[in-house]
């Protein structure tokens, strides 16, 4: 299943000048299989509000596949932990009115001034209290190999390899899945072991590229220095048959979506 992430849409998207009935008719009319959404577009949080925003996601006929949400579950402030895990929930409740099959999760930022251990700890059980919730309501979450999302002032916290590498240890086997982003492995310098490593737990990739390693300048699918086909090669002929979702952050607007669908479309038919 191909999805897609519109980054380059945001700001349209957010500020209304581009309404969410528009991006689902588009992400038809690219040919996905489904589509993605920031739980930054949601602006009315009421029933009344999530009838409409659903009937306006409808527009195109595809189903909603994951809704990206930017937890901080690594907080050092207690009140703010408390207010992380409700506005979680609160997203996942959201994501499944809206129809999502998928809760795309981050960890948090990374506080350098706070104990790292409590930063672990804060994560796994937030990942385990927030799965438990999903399931209530039939959504799969998944965390990612993340970066940093423009609202936080920090790097994930696990946007370094060390981290990354442990928190994957404490993860694996457990109710939430991985979200295995190609550009980020390649910022991370983790090539073809880690994703082997990973491959167990997959049940999204993140289809990303990137302009110059140990950046966040990310560029279009195919642009930059990710391995993105020989990745999705690598998962094709293991047998992975889960979601595809092209991170499109080319900011070249709805033809450059067009374009990086289209891209993603044919490294899959090879």
């Amino acid at each position: 299943m191909l999805s897609c992430l519109p980054i380059s849409l945001y700001p349209d998207i957010i500020s209304g000048k581009m309404p969410l009935k528009d991006w689902s008719v588009l992400a038809a009319d690219c040919g996905l299989d489904a589509f993605d959404i920031s739980i930054l577009f949601v602006q009315d949080r009421t029933e009344k509000g999530l009838s409409a925003m659903r009937k306006e996601l409808e527009a195109g006929g595809l189903p909603l596949a994951t809704v990206a949400i930017y937890s901080d579950f690594t907080t050092p402030d207690p009140l703010g932990l408390e207010y992380e895990l409700a506005q979680a929930k609160a997203d996942i409740h959201v994501a499944s009115c809206l129809g999502a099959s998928f809760i795309r999760m981050t960890a948090g930022q990374f506080y350098p001034d706070y104990s790292e251990e409590k930063q672990f700890d804060q994560v796994v059980q937030a990942f385990s209290e927030m799965a438990d919730f999903a399931a209530k309501r039939n959504i799969t979450l998944l965390w990612e190999n993340h970066s940093t999302p423009g609202a936080w002032s920090h790097p994930d916290f696990d946007f370094n390899r060390e981290r990354l590498l442990r928190l994957f240890d404490l993860l694996k086997g457990g109710p939430v899945r991985m979200n295995y982003d190609t550009a980020n492995a390649k910022i991370l310098n983790l090539g073809q072991e880690f994703l082997e490593q990973c491959y167990p737990e997959i049940s999204s990739v993140h289809v990303n590229d990137v302009i110059i390693n140990e950046t966040h300048r990310f560029t279009g699918i195919g642009d930059g220095i990710a391995d993105v086909a020989d990745t999705i090669r690598w998962l094709r002929k293991r047998g992975y048959d889960g979601l595809y979702s092209i991170e499109e952050s080319a900011w070249k607007g709805q033809e450059g979506v067009r374009h990086y669908v289209s891209v993603v479309r044919k490294m899959l038919e090879d």
